[in-house]
């Protein structure tokens, strides 16, 4: 792959800049939706449309993404609406880090290494791919995903889309008879394998919806010859956000439930299934790209800023409810998080950083009710321990599921900062925690 270099930048009154980058000889051009303050930019989101779509046929605002911080690219895929080039998977997968190379050159942030892909059909299958391949991409929402080519040229028979594609492989009207047998008998692919096609006959220009190619059999060989991102699952690190409707009639959609199941015990992921009952989603992008918009926000750590050596100490008897905090507040960056799930345990806790570290935990989150000593009496021994060693006070954030008058006398006698009641809003809590560790 070439150096990609930057050509032009200009900015028009549309709320974007166009710009155009290189990459293999191959010029692209796309639009840059960028923040009115690029410095508090949270990350990069480029976009990535499907095969023989582009990318001014989908209801995706790069407006939205730079209201809320993020820089956008939108561009073409090699070979579409006037991308010069032939169109092949790899080449789409280079094209698009190709991209990440132009903005983060182009463009200075703090948070310009933080990348956020979307991909849309083959373009899906394309952003998964360029995750394996740079590891700058950090989080991803794929819809209505292309798992595999093959997969989905097979899957056109069982819906019956192999009628309708056809429309988009016309040339003055008509489809060529060497293309339209593709679309008529699925066996036809293991013909091509066996190279019992004559590939002087395929070996024609074409076009597929808004691709353009030189030959037919080169193109027919990428979906012959496709990669399954499926049997690739166990290598996707990255956070991912997965959107599918009741029905495709382009790919299986059981196919998107499957590389879920294969991400879900391994990476941060969600699957969302709308009512949308056709594969392009265009009646869905709002939700979609709000829904992404949230997903980024609170896998992005652009908010963090707390020390790391902030100690934190969870007590609470429930083990779940110990390790689901410690978990919230380490993905938020507070690594010194130190749990008990007894008021015994965390006097031993306590003792622990004093006599090892010579320090006292900056702030303590723990339960009322406990068996055994509770939380009250935990934190009254607690103080008694730190003042005998003239230490430092910790700040408490009582929790509980119970109301009482005189718990709360008990509780505001020792100086407490907070009062929360279970079930709790993680983002109240987080905020709380935010507040007294300032």
């Amino acid at each position: 792959m070439d150096e990609t270099n930057f050509i032009k930048s200009n900015t028009d009154q549309l709320n974007y800049e166009r710009v155009e980058f290189l990459c293999d000889q191959s010029l692209f051009k796309g639009k840059v939706y960028r923040p009115k303050d690029l410095s508090q930019c949270k990350g990069i989101v480029i976009f990535t449309h499907g095969l023989g779509y582009c990318d001014r046929q989908y209801e995706i605002s790069g407006k939205y993404f730079a209201d809320n911080n993020y820089l956008m690219l939108t561009y073409n895929l090699r070979g579409h609406a006037g991308t010069p080039g032939e169109w092949t998977l790899q080449n789409s997968v280079d094209d698009l880090i190709a991209g990440i190379d132009f903005l983060v050159r182009k463009y200075d942030f703090p948070n310009k290494e933080r990348i956020c892909v979307i991909g849309h059909s083959t373009g899906a299958l394309i952003t998964l791919l360029a995750s394996l391949k740079d590891k700058r991409i950090k989080f991803g929402s794929v819809v209505t995903t292309v798992t595999c080519l093959t997969d989905s040229y097979l899957w056109w028979f069982k819906s019956g889309f192999n009628k309708d594609v056809k429309e988009f492989f016309k040339t003055k009207g008509v489809v060529p008879p060497a293309i339209n047998q593709f679309f008529e008998d699925p066996n036809t692919l293991d013909l091509y394998k066996q190279g019992k096609l004559s590939k002087e006959k395929l070996d024609i220009p074409h076009r597929y919806g808004l691709l353009r190619s030189e030959s037919f059999y080169r193109f027919f060989h990428e979906i012959g010859y496709s990669i399954n991102i499926i049997d690739q699952a166990d290598q996707i690190t990255i956070p991912l956000l997965l959107f599918r409707g009741e029905h495709d009639e382009v790919m299986d959609v059981q196919k998107t439930n499957e590389l879920y199941d294969r991400l879900k015990k391994k990476i941060p992921s969600k699957l969302y299934i709308t009512d949308s009952k056709n594969h392009f989603h265009n009646d869905k992008w709002d939700m979609i790209q709000a829904e992404t918009l949230k997903f980024f926000d609170e896998f992005c750590d652009y908010k963090r800023k707390v020390p790391d050596e902030k100690n934190i100490l969870i007590i609470d008897d429930e083990v779940i409810i110990t390790k689901t905090l410690q978990t919230l507040l380490k993905k938020h960056g507070f690594t010194n998080v130190t749990i008990a799930n007894s008021g015994e345990n965390a006097l031993e806790k306590i003792r622990e950083l004093r006599i090892k570290k010579n320090k006292d935990f900056d702030l303590i989150v723990t339960d009322i009710r406990m068996p055994g000593l509770d939380g009250i009496d935990t934190i009254k021994r607690m103080k008694q321990i730190v003042a005998d060693s003239n230490g430092h006070q910790s700040a408490v954030i009582f929790m509980t599921g119970y109301e009482g008058q005189k718990t709360q006398e008990e509780a505001k006698a020792l100086g407490y900062v907070d009062y929360l009641y279970k079930p709790f809003d993680t983002e109240d809590f987080l905020s709380t925690v935010r507040k007294h560790l300032k």
